[in-house]
């Protein structure tokens, strides 16, 4: 277990795109940064975004079930559209509207399912109770840039507590009944949820993925339960923000409400201009070199992604500009590093941003666009504009300019609320 690491040993700094590339494929950079922040005990003990080694490939290994293409096409198509076009109706009750609060909520109901998290779909205040987690959680993930770190390990372990006690209990209950069914042979083990905490819950004897720990699992569905919700929200936020500031709003608005396609190359140019984590760290765990560079152990390594994915030699003439229809090499991800590299590459990246966009713009039946994509066509589709009387409000809590925590849009009709559906 590594000493508390207050100051590093030195600071490297890489901003070209194949250098990050390479020092996430390092072995010897971690995740892991010191016991407060990291370790036993402490808010972020051994999820997986945290986890090195042979933890973090055996976990991957049983949780990346969950992010097949068969069950991606399962949540955009079959389970999402409905439940969207539901909430929206409830939530855009008149016509001003905070972007980020809808976005929010549109996102957990399907992080919640994929996490494992059982709720009440019609349940606006539940849902709203679950983002509030998200927001904590959040902070918790952020920690490195947060302005208050005591504040926030006190707000997470807290947050923790309370759902463990009043949505994992209660829904890892209901999976081990069903495991015992299937141990005892009354029902198939493809009869059992498509969730994170069932596959942790059926693997847990594993030693390779270290889960003896209940408090382990609790931490590990709450991952899941945040990346894809404030993820979500934020990017859908920031793309509604880049098309506003383009030539032609209204133009670019109606394009994405007629060309799913087009959705999803808007919301791939926002992840590459506005990543959610614009600056990436690790730990040397042990004397390394990237890209020529030594780097010492101990030493903080920062990976500059915001400025990697502006590399002209990649993305064009004037990358810092917001260009859907950019053409980029089919080699690059046209989000660029947004979602990491190597062995921490995101796991929910086709979830959030789809599957990559052919050169020629043209997809198959078999593509999966992304929920952000579907999300940012269906406020499109019912006339998001800005709102000239009350402006956007950054997330003062961290230092990533990326992230928001208000952002009022008009919308061309409020639709009435469904009956009962409050």
């Amino acid at each position: 277990m590594s000493e508390v690491l207050t100051t590093p040993t030195a600071t490297v700094t890489f901003d070209r795109h194949e250098d990050i590339r390479t020092a996430l494929f390092d072995p010897s950079l971690s995740r892991t940064f010191d016991r407060r922040s990291y370790d036993e005990g402490n808010i972020r003990d051994g999820i997986v975004s945290i986890a090195h080694g042979a933890v973090h490939r055996g976990r991957r290994r049983v949780e990346n079930a969950m992010f097949r293409a068969e069950v991606l096409r399962l949540y955009e198509r079959d389970l999402f559209p409905a439940v969207m076009e539901e909430l929206l109706d409830v939530l855009i009750d008149r016509e001003q509207v905070d972007l980020f609060a809808v976005g929010e909520l549109l996102s957990v109901v399907l992080a919640a399912r994929r996490a494992g998290i059982d709720h009440d779909r019609g349940s606006v205040e539940q849902l709203r109770t679950l983002v509030r987690y998200v927001d904590a959680f959040s902070q918790g993930a952020a920690i490195l840039d947060a302005k208050d770190p005591d504040a926030v390990r006190a707000l997470v372990r807290a947050t923790y507590a309370e759902f463990e006690r009043d949505h994992v209990r209660p829904s890892w209950e209901r999976r081990a009944a069903l495991l015992g069914r299937v141990r005892a042979g009354e029902l198939p083990e493809d009869g059992l949820p498509q969730d994170i905490l069932t596959v942790l819950l059926l693997h847990r004897d594993d030693p390779a993925i270290a889960l003896a720990d209940d408090g382990r699992v609790v931490r590990e569905v709450a991952t899941y339960l945040q990346g894809g919700t404030h993820t979500s929200a934020q990017t859908l936020v920031n793309a509604v923000d880049l098309v506003f500031a383009s030539a032609d709003p209204a133009a670019v608005r109606d394009r994405i409400a007629a060309d799913t396609l087009y959705a999803q190359r808007v919301v791939q140019e926002t992840l590459r201009l506005r990543p959610t984590t614009p600056k990436i760290r690790r730990r040397a765990e042990a004397d390394t070199e990237v890209a020529g560079v030594r780097i010492p152990k101990d030493a903080l390594v920062v990976l500059d992604v915001a400025a990697a994915n502006r590399d002209a030699r990649l993305f064009g003439e004037r990358p810092e500009e917001f260009d859907p229809d950019r053409a980029v090499d089919p080699a690059v991800q046209r989000w660029g590093l947004s979602f990491g590299a190597g062995p921490h590459q995101c796991p929910g990246r086709s979830v959030g941003g789809g599957f990559p966009v052919p050169g020629s713009f043209t997809v198959d039946d078999d593509h999966v666009y992304g929920l952000v994509a579907r999300e940012l066509q269906a406020v499109s589709r019912r006339g998001v504009r800005p709102d000239p009387s009350r402006p956007p409000e950054r997330d003062t809590r961290t230092e990533r300019f990326t992230r928001w925590s208000r952002y009022w849009v008009l919308f061309a009709s409020a639709p009435a609320s469904t009956p009962g559906s409050r």
